[in-house]
């Protein structure tokens, strides 16, 4: 594959596929932490002004998955309008097929990437808010936390008063 596709292929589609794999791998909580902060860092990763690595790579691989959505279109009504003059050759016919299957081929790598990357930015989200409440739960239940709901008077409204 050759240059944008190449690139696509190489970069765009194992990084999300590597930290989902991580993301989603059963183990301690504290790598589960690491892994998380790793995520974070990649993701976080500034190029231009406030685009991060997340954005940009979402805007790229939009656009190729938009792209070839326009592509595909045009290859198989190209195919429909035929050859003016009648009858298409055996090469001709191959030689569309050919184009075919390569808009074809190119349509589903740029879906998932697009699909991958977007899986990783709602995976990250979740595990990260998943994170937090963890923390929160873990503090409310340590021993110096109050283990009961501290008594509170009723309102006074409910308080029968005493008539004399």
């Amino acid at each position: 594959m050759a240059g944008g596709w190449g690139l696509l292929v190489e970069l765009c589609l194992p990084v999300p596929f590597v930290l989902l794999i991580l993301l989603t791998f059963p183990a301690p909580r504290s790598f589960n932490r690491t892994v998380l902060t790793l995520v974070d860092r990649t993701l976080g990763v500034r190029f231009v002004g406030t685009f991060s690595l997340l954005h940009i790579m979402l805007v790229v691989t939009g656009a190729a998955f938009l792209a070839t959505i326009q592509a595909t279109m045009g290859v198989s009504k190209e195919r429909r309008a035929g050859v003016a003059g009648g009858e298409e050759t055996p090469g001709m016919i191959a030689s569309h097929l050919a184009k075919k299957w390569r808009n074809e081929r190119n349509f589903w790598i740029s879906f998932i990437c697009f699909v991958l990357w977007c899986l990783l930015a709602r995976l990250h989200k979740i595990m990260v808010d998943k994170a937090q409440l963890e923390d929160r739960l873990r503090a409310l239940s340590s021993p110096g936390a109050a283990t009961k709901p501290a008594s509170t008077p009723p309102p006074a409204s409910t308080v029968p008063k005493k008539t004399s």
